[in-house]
């Protein structure tokens, strides 16, 4: 599952939190994009055990894509 973005505008929709309160409460794997703002909903999803955070920057941006397909398909 790819989320993309939680931001500002998408988490002033209630229902929207809730979606994704329930899909990272699930068994599937999901690539999320997160501001870097700190806002009460993130920064719990940040702080999950389960969660990995990968800043993007200039540097690592474009190598991305093959990293996290490589995370996703596990060892």
């Amino acid at each position: 599952m790819l989320i993309d973005e939680l931001g500002r505008m998408e988490l002033a929709c209630t229902a929207f939190q809730d979606t994704v309160r329930c899909l990272f409460e699930s068994d599937i794997d999901i690539v999320a994009t997160v501001h870097a703002h700190g806002d009460p909903f993130t920064d719990t999803l940040k702080q999950r055990p389960d969660i990995t955070l990968v800043q993007v920057t200039r540097t690592n941006r474009d190598a991305l894509p093959e990293d996290l397909a490589a995370r996703l398909e596990g060892p």
